[in-house]
């Protein structure tokens, strides 16, 4: 039964593959990824798991922007502890769901070590082998822990790839999203390498009319966590940054890795994300709170008048 029930949704998935003009590998991970939200959503660390990164801000563009074959995730009320995390997984995968969805997580192989100080954030990485059918893959989980997320993270139902029960999970505020990579591009300066974080601010800048307030926020609170070195001119926002030859090409082999259909320079991506971010990065190098409203359509802030004026 099991094996009909995945040959059908394989099936299923390689229609949709097609119509969508999208490679049936991203479409493949992505709905291993959604069948574990699902046993996520059902289970009692629902609260405690929350998503972020790739697969989020995917989620957030309709799965228009860049795959992700991580889920990154905060645990709340968890402890940074591989064999704690092991159990916890563990007890998600083994939830039946209401609907059949083919998977197999084989709980028995899960893996987990401890994510160390040069990756993105200090946790715990977990690794679940799963199949459906004949198809296997290997779901990798991020987990870090004590992020600071502002506003409070918030309920959303996870679109689903067939016509299946979307998962209800906690997500990261848009402006703790932001604040995160900001905090990595500005403390990394001329090292950074992480094209992702400029490609995903740019498409939430795109995509989230923001509270200039909120995020001001959501960024001075990061930047105090981690203790960030805030410089007046900094070297981000500076042409010679947007123009450097060994970045750009950075930048091309990351699009061209994507797959998408716009042609997007690093410098186009660099202006918006000037246009964004400076104005925040000013007032948290003055302890100045920002107020304004990010207008997608023109991509700029809209200063409130009369508001945090002298």
């Amino acid at each position: 039964m099991v094996k009909n029930v995945a040959a059908s949704i394989i099936e299923r998935l390689k229609n949709l593959s097609r119509a969508n003009g999208k490679a049936f590998n991203v479409i493949t991970i992505l709905y291993f990824q959604e069948r574990f939200l699902q046993r996520l959503s059902l289970s009692s660390y629902k609260e405690n798991l929350i998503l972020k990164g790739g697969l989020y801000l995917y989620s957030v563009t309709k799965f228009k922007s860049r795959p992700t074959r991580d889920m990154d995730f905060s645990g709340k009320r968890l402890r940074n502890d591989a064999d704690a995390m092991v159990k916890i997984i563990t007890s998600i995968c083994e939830i039946t769901t209401d609907e059949e969805d083919g998977i197999v997580f084989h709980t028995d192989k899960i893996t987990a070590q401890i994510i160390k100080e040069d990756a993105d954030y200090e946790g715990v990485r977990i690794k679940i082998p799963c199949t459906l059918a004949n198809m296997k893959e290997m779901l990798q989980l991020d987990i870090g822990f004590g992020d600071v997320v502002i506003p409070s993270p918030r309920t959303i139902e996870f679109p689903t790839l067939l016509e299946m029960n979307m998962p209800e999970i906690l997500v990261y505020s848009n402006d703790s999203v932001v604040s995160e990579k900001f905090e990595a591009m500005i403390s990394l300066s001329e090292n950074n390498s992480r094209m992702k974080d400029f490609y995903d601010i740019y498409t939430l800048a795109r995509s989230v009319e923001f509270d200039g307030r909120t995020l001001y926020e959501a960024v001075f609170e990061t930047f105090q966590q981690r203790m960030t070195n805030v410089e007046r001119e900094h070297v981000i926002f500076t042409p010679d940054f947007y123009s450097n030859s060994k970045r750009n090409m950075m930048w091309k082999n990351f699009m061209s890795n994507l797959k998408l259909e716009e042609e997007l320079s690093f410098i186009e991506v660099m202006e918006i994300i000037n246009i964004f971010l400076k104005p925040i990065y000013d007032h948290v190098l003055s302890e100045d709170e920002f107020f304004g409203k990010w207008d997608i359509s023109l991509m700029v802030w809209n200063k409130l008048i009369g508001v945090g004026d002298a």
